[in-house]
């Protein structure tokens, strides 16, 4: 049975499964997902740092890790 067929079908293992997981909506998945997962403090950027301030950091740290891997 292929991935499709199995979602298609109301009576599979697999549309079961997520008909009874998925269906009350994102948000109880999400609070699932934050009860299990609790951090302590939650990192932000300071005033005046707009949100892309992670993005680029992941990217200069991937720059850095591709400058060095190329001259090893």
């Amino acid at each position: 049975m292929s991935l499709t067929t199995g979602l298609r079908s109301p009576h599979s293992p697999l549309r079961r499964f997520l008909d009874r997981e998925l269906s009350a909506g994102a948000g109880a998945l999400r609070q699932n997902f934050r009860a299990q997962h609790r951090a302590e403090h939650i990192l932000l950027p300071p005033p005046g740092v707009g949100t892309e301030a992670g993005t680029v950091g992941m990217a200069i740290d991937h720059r850095l890790r591709l400058s060095c891997r190329a001259g090893a």
